[in-house]
Formats: structure tokens, C-alpha cells, sequence
């Protein structure tokens, strides 16, 4: 994570960031860069995404990763910047995939395909709107835009689409570039995410630079180069040599390792209620560590009333986690359909849900196929919902109801009382335990699948999975006992460490009754995005076994990148002090993306702090001592980064991120319930 900041604030810059852009020139006589570029005055030879003047006066590289949230969030203010100052403005757009996020390089890939046939910004667009990634939802994407899905799917997978990626890559690492998003503007380094405001600013003083070089006499044609040429006369030769002349950059790992050196560890945190999805940053979690390998077989265990297609005795059984909302779901039933009527005595269909946090209606709609299935509606509602994504809100759920006579009082009630509720989350739990993070993913006899699979494809995993099990009923094992014995053994993933820490009762500022059944130790930075985000999911557990939690927040501040943690977190241990911790660390924590001290009196008023005394307290650096004690107690525990959480001791690292489902799996665990 890079941060922006200045003596007394830090603005939150993103995953790992970094953007570079190299351009150089000079007056008077031709320099080394204009003879490089000769037949390309307007800019760089290398063929790149561009938006913007043909020639600009401002040039932008702007490194992105289509699974880094922070450039999502920059994705729109990026194209306003073009828009509007699009008669001298050009922005350019390279790859950067970095190795923290599980699919970068599927989106890299996916965006050089879609370059390839003219349709680079449909693709930004969809893709940075929070669509999870995968080469499936590429090629899905490429269909509904209309292009011709065929020639994408080939240049995705074509070895020179990878070159491309690797001579980004290899860009980055020659500009010294280490994650995303960053810019820079006609060769300098801007880092991060910045506000409407700072580009305005900057906007014109490049502007009011190149005006008065054209004033001096410079050529329009080599007004970029003789920017750069004068701001970074030593990016000058690299720029020449890799952008204009287009030789190939040496070699860099793709993809790109995020710097280790940042200090920050693995985090997937989710926003409370929804929202984007899980955002990682540093040391990579190995996610899905087997998914690719076919072989791998998941324990994928079903309850008796799981509602199911088929025989129950079906020598193949293919569960499907789904998401009403999701297109991908849809695309899928035509081919479960067709390999029903193809296999049917020896293939039965299993529906699990996993409605995904950026689904505004798909926790609604599970809830309302649940309630269909009280009144025997199930599979009548599911596929009804599924042909009418675009008709999911409360209403029209009801309107469902009623175009299959569904008895609406029953159904009205079990709707608005959330009536299905553990159910599904039962579901979602055992999707996280599974790997299984977004939808459709597909087990057939344990074996996974990701994505709306072609039905050429799954017949070929059917038909492996019925000669396997036939041999199994050959050699003795009942037809209705197939399954549990090739899955019964499978893998599950585990979101608590074996292993557990000890710590004492006492150790950090904590709320909730001493004692309690489940105690979540949490080491946290005042100054971090991720911890901010991360009390309201706690809160909900908290809420939900009430009496049974207690919490603690331990000081873990990451001096290196952010530069107030240090003085916020000896102000909570005065805040501990006075009695007014919790209330304190509310009033940083509802905003901690531009932290000064000016802010710091602000919170610590708010939360009613005797001001004085807290400002003896940092002068005197009364707490330091504290902080570094329990930042070596994280440390010697392992950990690496802000938040790291514990339960009980064990090291907390789910694999769909941290959020209430993932917690509560982990605490009912703990509790010996479901």
C-alpha cells in the first residue's frame, strides 16, 4: 500500500500503487527521443488503450489491475478527467497485474483480447464495475457485447496477448513502478488514488508548462518529450528506448510481486452490508490453492432436504452454488437442462446458495425461493427468477408469488421475516469452507468447476465421474452410497489456524464481558482503510451472540506507510485511560481516510477527552512505550499487517474474506453449533 501524505495527514493511495509514464525530448536540435519517435510526434509507438487528444499537451500512463479496488473507484473519475479536458488531455492505459489479487491476470489478459477487436473500454467499464474476474466471465462478457467471443477466447489465450501483458509488466518494473493505480503525468510520478481537486491543480500547471515551452519556440511535435525531457531528463534514454522504439523490457515475474517491504500482510475485508468485494493486500493468501487442478476432490456434503433434480441414488451428483442476480447463473440452467434429459437415472442436480455481497437483490431473492419452497414452488421460483433478473426488488417477488399461485400471506410473511435466513447462510459458510467465492461454481462428485461451463464440457466430467463410480458398484459399494464414499474424504478449507496463541486477559483496550466464550483479539492501525472496515462485521456478531463475545483491540500502527499511526495510537492509550477508548476509536474510525492532528482534537473532543491532558500525554510521549509493547506482542504472534484477527488464538484468514458470514462460521464453530 502507497500513501500520500504530507507533516500531518496521509491520504489512503490503495492496494500496492504505482503508475509511471516516461517521455522525454528537448529543444533546439533533435533529440536521442525525437529521432526514436520519428513518425510518431503525437506520443509513445507502442500500441496501447488511449482516450483523449490525438495531440496532447498533458500526456498520462496510468498502470491499473481490473481486481484492484481502488482503481475501480477510480475508474469513472479517471474517464471525467479525459472527458473533460479532452482537447489536450490524453491518458493511456498498461497493465499492471499484481500477484495479491487471485484473477489480475485473467483481466490483464482479458483487456489486451479486447483491445485486440476495438472494445478496450466496454471492457473497463464492465470489468472495473465490480465484476468479479475469470477468463469465463471475459468470454461471457464478449458475447453479451456482441463481439465475436470465438476470436476473444483465442487471443486471451494466445501467447503474444500474454507478451503484451509482460511488456507492461516489464514497463512497470523499468519505470519502477510496484502496484496500482498511479500516474504519471508528463513523467512525473503521481502515486495513488487523488481527489477531483488535485487534478484540476495539476491539470493546469501542465498545461501553463507546455503553453510556455510553445512560447519558447518548441514543436508542437515534440512538446511531450521536452516536458519530460525537463522534469525527469533521466527517464529520457529507458523512454526512448522501451515506448518509442518499442524494444522488448527486460524481464519481469507476471504477475507483478507487490513490495513486501510496505509491511502489510494479506487483508479481504468486505464492506458491512455489501458492496465491493474482498480487496487484498501484501503477502498473497493462497486462495483457492487447488482449484485449478481437476483432480482435487472437495467434501461437498448434502443435507437431506437440499433441493435436488434427479434420483437420489444418481451415480453423479452435481451441486451448484448459485446467486439469483447473477447473469452467469442464468447462462448456466440451459445446459444443466439438457444434461438432465441426457442423464436421467444417473445424474441428480443439487441447489446450494451463495448470494454475493454486491448483489443488492440476491440475499432478497434466496430468501424468496426459500419461501417458494415451503409451498413445494422451489424449482418453479428458481428458474422464474433466474429468466427475470431484471425483476428482483420486493414487489416484484410478490408479483412471482402470484403468477404461481403462491399463497401470499404465507409467502409475504416468511419474506419479510428473512425466513430462510440460516439456511442460506449455512450455504454461504459451506461455499467459503469450499473455496467456492463467487458463482455459478460447479462440484460434480466433488470435483470443481467455476463458471457457466459450456455442457460439452461438463459431459466430459459426468461421464469420467459415472465410469469411476460405476467401477465403485462393481466392486461392492451401494449406488445410493456412491457419493459419500468419493467425496466423504474430500478437501475443505479451514478459516482458523490449528495452531492457537495465547493472550492475556488484559492486553488491549477491550469491550464485552471478561471471560466470554469467544474472544476476538484484533491488531489494528487507526490510519488503516481495511481496519476501519472491518468493527461493523464484528459488531454484527457481537449483536448476534450477545453475551458470549468479547473484543479487543490491540496497536499494531504501520509507521512506515502511515505516517499518524503512531501518534493516533498513543492517543487511544490515553483515550484507554480516561475511560472514553471505544467512543474514541468510533469517532476515528466513521473517517480515518485523511488523518492530521487537527482531525486527531477534532475525534478526541468529540468522543468528550480531557484535551489538555491528551495533549500532555503526546508531547511527553507518555504511551509510546505501551504501543511498542503491544506491537511486538503482534509481532512475535506473527503478524504482519493491519487488521490480523484472532479467535480464541487461533489466527483468523477466511477465504471469502472477512465479513459477519465468515465470522460467524468460525464462531459457531468454536461454540460447537452449526
Amino acid at each position: 500500500m502507497f500513501m500520500k501524505s504530507n507533516r500531518f495527514g496521509a491520504l489512503m493511495t490503495g492496494v500496492a500503487m504505482v503508475v509511471l509514464v516516461g517521455l522525454a525530448g528537448c529543444k533546439g536540435g533533435k533529440s536521442a527521443v525525437e529521432q526514436a519517435g520519428a513518425g510518431t510526434p503525437h506520443g509513445p509507438g507502442i500500441d496501447t488503450p488511449a482516450m483523449g487528444s490525438d495531440a496532447p499537451k498533458v500526456e498520462v500512463f496510468a498502470f491499473v489491475g481490473f481486481e484492484c479496488d481502488f482503481c475501480r473507484g477510480q475508474a469513472q473519475a479517471l474517464q471525467e478527467l479525459a472527458d473533460k479536458h479532452k482537447a489536450y488531455i490524453r491518458v493511456r492505459m498498461i497493465n499492471l497485474p499484481l500477484d495479491v489479487h487471485a484473477h489480475s491476470l485473467d483481466g490483464a489478459k482479458g483487456a489486451v483480447a479486447a483491445h485486440k477487436q476495438g472494445a478496450y473500454w466496454q471492457f473497463y467499464k464492465k470489468f472495473m464495475a465490480d465484476v468479479p474476474m475469470s477468463r469465463e466471465a471475459v468470454i461471457a462478457w464478449a458475447v453479451e457485447a456482441g463481439l465475436d467471443a470465438k476470436k476473444l477466447a483465442a487471443d486471451f489465450d494466445a501467447p503474444a496477448t500474454l507478451d503484451t501483458v509482460k511488456r507492461d509488466v516489464g514497463l512497470a518494473k523499468v519505470f519502477g513502478v510496484s502496484g496500482t493505480p498511479s500516474f504519471v503525468v508528463n513523467g512525473q510520478l503521481i502515486q495513488g488514488v487523488q481527489p477531483k481537486e488535485y487534478w484540476d491543480k495539476k491539470i493546469a500547471e501542465e498545461l501553463a508548462r507546455a503553453e510556455a515551452l510553445l512560447a519558447s519556440g518548441t514543436r508542437k511535435e515534440g512538446l511531450i518529450g521536452a516536458i519530460v525531457a525537463a522534469v525527469n531528463p533521466k527517464l529520457a534514454v529507458d523512454y526512448a528506448r522501451y515506448v518509442l522504439k518499442g524494444e522488448k523490457p527486460p524481464e519481469a515475474p507476471v504477475p507483478a510481486p507487490v513490495a513486501r517491504s510496505s509491511g502489510v500482510a494479506s487483508a479481504q475485508i468486505q464492506p458491512a452490508g455489501g458492496g465491493t468485494g474482498a480487496i487484498q493486500v501484501g503477502e498473497p493468501v493462497q486462495l483457492n490453492p487447488e482449484a485449478g487442478d481437476p483432480n482435487t476432490v472437495w467434501r461437498v456434503a448434502l443435507r437431506p432436504d437440499d433441493p435436488a433434480q434427479g434420483p437420489a441414488g444418481a451415480l453423479v451428483t452435481l451441486v451448484v452454488f448459485e446467486d439469483m442476480e447473477c447473469p452467469f447463473c442464468a447462462k448456466l440452467q440451459t445446459a444443466l437442462r439438457s444434461l438432465r434429459t441426457h442423464y436421467p437415472d444417473k445424474l441428480r442436480v443439487v441447489f446450494k446458495h451463495n448470494p454475493l455481497p454486491f448483489h443488492k437483490q440476491a440475499e432478497l431473492a434466496a430468501n424468496a425461493i426459500e419461501a417458494a419452497r415451503q409451498q413445494g414452488k422451489f424449482w418453479e421460483f428458481h428458474d422464474r427468477l433466474l429468466a427475470a433478473q431484471d425483476k428482483l426488488t420486493d414487489a416484484d417477488l410478490k408479483t412471482h408469488a402470484d403468477a404461481l399461485k403462491l399463497d401470499r400471506s404465507k409467502f409475504d410473511t416468511l419474506l419479510a421475516a428473512s425466513g430462510g435466513r440460516e439456511r442460506i447462510e449455512a450455504d454461504m459458510e459451506q461455499a467459503a469452507a469450499l473455496g467456492a467465492r463467487g458463482t455459478p461454481n460447479i462440484f460434480i462428485n466433488g470435483k470443481k468447476l467455476v463458471g457457466a461451463k459450456e455442457e460439452a464440457l461438463l459431459k466430459q466430467v459426468i461421464d469420467a465421474e459415472l465410469a469411476a463410480a460405476e467401477k465403485l458398484v462393481a466392486a461392492g459399494t451401494p449406488a445410493a452410497g456412491v457419493y459419500e464414499a468419493v467425496v466423504g474424504k474430500g478437501k475443505l478449507l479451514d478459516s482458523l489456524g490449528s495452531d492457537a496463541a495465547t493472550f492475556d486477559a488484559t492486553v488491549g483496550a477491550n469491550r464485552g464481558l471478561a471471560g466470554a466464550a469467544i474472544r476476538i483479539v484484533t491488531f489494528q492501525d487507526f490510519q488503516c482503510p481495511f481496519s476501519a472496515r472491518l468493527d461493523p462485521h464484528i459488531a454484527e456478531i457481537e449483536k448476534e451472540f450477545a453475551g458470549r463475545v468479547q473484543v479487543a483491540w490491540v496497536d499494531f500502527p504501520l509507521t512506515d506507510i502511515h505516517p499518524m499511526a503512531q501518534v493516533f495510537a498513543e492517543a487511544g492509550h490515553e483515550a484507554r485511560k480516561q475511560g472514553k477508548f471505544w467512543p474514541f476509536h468510533a469517532a476515528v474510525m466513521a473517517d480515518n481516510g485523511k488523518l492530521d492532528e487537527a482531525v486527531l482534537f477534532q475525534r478526541a473532543k468529540q468522543a468528550g477527552l480531557d484535551g489538555k491532558a491528551l495533549k500532555s500525554a503526546l508531547d511527553k510521549h507518555v504511551h509510546a512505550a505501551a504501543v511498542a509493547a503491544e506491537r511486538a506482542l503482534g509481532t512475535a504472534a506473527g503478524v504482519k499487517g493491519t487488521p490480523s484477527v484472532f479467535i480464541n488464538g487461533h489466527a483468523f484468514v477466511p477465504q471469502s474474506g472477512f465479513n459477519a458470514n465468515t465470522f460467524r462460521a468460525a464462531v459457531r464453530r468454536l461454540l460447537g453449533t452449526r
